[in-house]
């Protein structure tokens, strides 16, 4: 399953994004996307829909170097 995590720092990592989620669950898979100033991570890990939904509502709010997290899983997740 794919989560989509946006509002990260400019100038975070593939490491950063692991670090920060590292509290909710071990993230086997990190890409970054930038475009623009603000970078987007898609985060996959083995799990359903449901438990991916849930952890996207749990990061969702989380504050990382000053910035609030936000998270959901897409409806298209192939």
């Amino acid at each position: 399953m794919r989560i989509v995590i946006q509002n990260l720092p400019h100038d975070v990592s593939e490491d950063g994004v692991r670090e920060a989620l590292s509290a909710y669950a071990p993230v086997e898979k990190v890409t970054l996307i930038v475009e623009g100033d603000m970078p987007t991570a898609v985060i996959e890990m083995e799990m359903t829909r449901a438990e991916a939904t849930a952890l996207a509502r749990r990061i969702s709010g989380h504050i990382y170097h000053g910035q609030r997290l936000q998270a959901w899983v897409p409806r298209w997740n192939g």
